[in-house]
């Protein structure tokens, strides 16, 4: 019985035993965090994605043009994200392509989650209005 009681008292090794118990929750955590900013980033990619091919698209004088420019600007925003598997930009007229009108652009970005590996698709949207278009332009 003394034996066990000196063993008990003893500290011999419990720093070692203390980063066995803990280094697991802080793995998690870490992991957790990893894939939370990946998630926030690739946000931010959608997000100004839409926006860059918005402002472009506001500018071009009919619809072909704007829907060319705008998705190409916005799918090079999108191509700045993280674990990017795809990427869609799609601008949605709302009514006629002419000077005063409000369209829409949509982005959607599929990654993966670096850590965990799951899929993950993020989709933001931003209203513009047509800025330099003529009265006749679809």
């Amino acid at each position: 019985m003394t034996d066990w009681r000196r063993l008990w008292r003893e500290e011999t090794g419990s720093q070692v035993l203390e980063f066995i118990l803990t280094f697991p929750l802080v793995w998690v955590l870490l992991v957790f965090a990893f894939d939370q900013f990946t998630i926030m980033y690739n946000k931010q990619r959608v997000l100004s994605a839409a926006f860059e091919a918005g402002r472009i698209a506001s500018v071009q004088p009919n619809f072909g043009l704007a829907s060319y420019h705008g998705e190409e600007h916005g799918m090079a925003e999108l191509e700045q994200g993280m674990a990017v598997e795809r990427g869609e930009i799609e601008i949605l007229p709302q009514g006629r392509w002419k000077k005063g009108n409000h369209f829409e652009v949509k982005a959607t970005l599929s990654f993966r989650l670096p850590a965990t590996g799951e899929r993950y698709e993020l989709s933001e949207s931003y209203f513009m209005m047509v800025e330099n278009a003529g009265d006749d332009d679809r």
